[in-house]
């Protein structure tokens, strides 16, 4: 079940299991749709198995100009209809992130439509130098930008689940996400990454700048979200579905 929830009279009020990406996209659906609550259940995201640890990329230093510097991503589109992703929340608090770091870089991945508005908010908050807009990556290229950064960051409030969290976990950085959405999931309630309160300023700005002063571990920690862990939730859900009485 994705995170959006359209107003049609739901299908899903007839089906026998549904699954839903998220506690949070779970509770959103239960609140839209007249349907037993059992009958609803978590199946999380998996992760691509192309993620993995790795060294920063040599090109990618040289595109970004980020030798020596710390870099903070966010991995998502650029859509006026989706500013709850929180990546002007970072903009307005990296001159606090760059009283610590002062040459740290925020590299913004994703296209879309708000990208003038975010720019222009880079200007106004007297960051743009130290804000990279890299637009639209390859496919092939985006375990490297993963690598290349330090820490990925995506304070959103309204999100279904948040799939980039996984991805940047499972090639070795820290990741931070919001506590107020479905980013609760791939963050394992704050065990496997870093759950601020998106409208937080100061702990946020707090969190990045915690994240940047600590070595990442470079260790996969999205085992939990991989292929087989995947089918093997799935498969149990089917077979209690069907040995489920009637």
């Amino acid at each position: 079940m994705a995170g959006s929830i359209g107003a049609t009279p739901p299908v899903v009020e007839w089906a026998m299991v549904v699954t839903s990406v998220s506690r949070y996209t779970r509770r959103r659906l239960l609140e839209w749709a007249a349907i037993d609550p059992a009958r609803v259940k978590v199946l999380p995201n998996t992760v691509d198995p192309r993620y993995q640890p790795g060294s920063k990329p040599g090109y990618l230093i040289a595109r970004h100009a980020t030798g020596g510097r710390k870099v903070l991503m966010t991995v998502s589109r650029l859509a006026a209809s989706e500013q709850q992703k929180g990546q002007d929340r970072v903009i307005r608090i990296l001159r606090r992130v760059l009283l610590e770091h002062p040459g740290a870089i925020y590299l913004i991945v994703g296209d879309g439509d708000d990208r003038p508005r975010l720019e222009a908010l880079a200007i106004e908050t007297g960051v743009a130098e130290n804000v990279q807009f890299a637009g639209l990556v390859p496919p092939e290229e985006l375990p490297d930008y993963f690598r290349l950064a330090d820490v990925m960051v995506m304070p959103s409030t309204c999100e279904g689940f948040g799939i980039v969290f996984l991805e940047a976990m499972a090639t070795g950085i820290p990741v931070i996400g919001g506590n107020k959405d479905g980013s609760l999931d791939p963050l394992a309630d704050g065990v496997l990454g870093t759950a601020v309160d998106p409208e937080d300023d100061k702990e946020l700005a707090s969190a990045i700048c915690t994240a940047l002063a600590t070595a990442p571990a470079n260790v996969d920690r999205a085992s939990r979200f991989k292929v087989q862990a995947f089918t093997e939730h799935l498969q149990a859900l089917v077979w209690s579905n069907l040995t489920a009485p009637n």
